[in-house]
């Protein structure tokens, strides 16, 4: 090989690099815009890779017929620039008819679409292990048990000699914050085996002048577009329901400290969880401090009252939906969490306290207590019409301790409600 490496790798992808080359994580995400140089960046560590390691790679698309013009022409690419053409077949056989050859040891890269999930479940090389998976375009896949279907059939045997498995995930995030890359890869409690990273076409150096021409005048005309297209934003409706959010440690010293603890209660079962909220409010800085959470789904109220007990946290007033009037008796008459109360809804109690939540200096969420609050805060978007236009409330799903911390927080937004009607006019 005698080309340099910096002639063709973008500085923004030294980290991956140098990550996948050091196998310290198992999985890599790269997600980014259009024209951010992902494809190319990874083409290259795939080929450096299959050079370096006696290892067999596959291939995956969503759909079979697109792997020819995709991923199997970035590959040829990547050879013909790293200057190693003469090492590689690009012949194929009777059964493969995409397949390239590392010659001087055998190992070779396999190429599969998922609309044929058996052809990937059997998969083998007889002389040496798949044991790399790129799976590319990933936000064409409609579910995260596809994805998973088929990296746990590729990486389940144990490998020998000290290897060990990598995936590549690379994709363009979804417009939806609800869609399941976007929830999983968003997150702000990211596994620590996995690499995340986004990337853009402002440091890709190898973009032509009719690109950049066209993504300003993007950039200039359509903002929510630019954002999406070419910075990789899963930017939902265009407008975040909740610009006040702040991740971190809730440390033991402040809730000590914490002197209006609210609690809130939003029912379910098969489908849909239970989820249980502790948090405090300062009201002098109008911020909340959510430090506490339950959420499960086929939560008896037995069980769910023995969890709320065990944490001591039937010391205060728990407001949950009204809605289910028998479950708030079973828990107080029953299951001895006598301090609980329904909600006061009301015409409009939702959106209201939707905008009081929103409106508050901060929404302080400890991620590591609360993984699924932040994450749900996170993903949560506005809804829209049939035209796209953003309507003034929040989608109605997975929004379930989003629900908790309203019926939590009810006597505080009546309270505000009550100083707005008393406020005198004229000032």
């Amino acid at each position: 090989m005698n080309i340099k490496l910096s002639s063709i790798y973008l500085k923004n992808f030294v980290t991956f690099h140098k990550s996948y080359k050091k196998d310290y994580y198992s999985f890599y995400c790269l997600k980014g815009g259009r024209g951010s140089g992902k494809t190319a960046q990874i083409t290259i560590d795939i080929i450096l890779d299959i050079i370096k390691n006696p290892i067999s790679q596959l291939v995956i698309r969503k759909v079979g017929n697109t792997l020819g013009m995709s991923v199997y022409e970035n590959l040829i690419w990547a050879i013909e620039k790293l200057g190693v053409s003469h090492l590689f077949s690009y012949r194929g056989t009777k059964t493969e008819k995409l397949l390239l050859t590392y010659i001087p040891r055998g190992n070779r890269i396999y190429f599969r679409g998922a609309d044929n999930p058996k052809k990937i479940k059997g998969m083998k090389d007889s002389k040496f292990p798949i044991a790399r998976l790129w799976i590319e375009e990933l936000d064409e896949f409609g579910t995260e048990e596809e994805v998973s279907t088929i990296t746990n059939s590729i990486i389940r045997e144990k490998l020998t000699d000290d290897m060990r498995y990598k995936v590549i995930y690379s994709y363009n995030p979804p417009k939806r914050k609800h869609s399941w890359i976007n929830k999983k890869f968003e997150d702000v409690n990211i596994p620590s085996h996995y690499f995340v990273d986004r990337s853009d076409y402002t440091t890709n150096k190898h973009l032509s002048d009719q690109f950049l021409e066209e993504a300003d005048h993007i950039k200039s005309t359509n903002e929510i577009r630019y954002r999406w297209e070419y910075l990789g934003e899963p930017i939902g409706s265009g407008v975040v329901p909740f610009d006040n959010l702040e991740f971190r440690e809730i440390t033991n010293d402040e809730i000590k400290s914490f002197d209006n603890i609210k609690q809130g209660l939003d029912w379910g079962y098969a489908s849909d969880p239970a989820a249980f909220v502790r948090l405090h409010y300062d009201r002098t800085r109008r911020k909340i401090y959510i430090f506490g959470e339950i959420e499960q789904v086929k939560l008896p109220n037995m069980k769910l009252a023995e969890m709320i007990k065990a944490r001591k946290w039937n010391d205060q007033e728990i407001i949950a939906d009204s809605s289910e009037p028998k479950s708030i008796d079973n828990l107080k008459h029953d299951h001895g969490i006598r301090n609980i109360r329904g909600a006061k809804k009301g015409p409009g109690s939702v959106e209201s306290g939707e905008k009081w939540l929103d409106e508050l200096e901060a929404i302080v969420i400890d991620n590591k207590r609360c993984p699924n609050t932040a994450r749900e805060f996170q993903n949560i978007d506005y809804e829209t019409d049939k035209n796209g236009n953003v309507l003034n409330r929040l989608i109605d799903k997975d929004n379930h301790i989003i629900d908790s911390v309203r019926y939590a927080c009810e006597k505080e937004m009546v309270n505000k409600r009550r100083m707005i009607l008393r406020k005198p006019q004229g000032l």
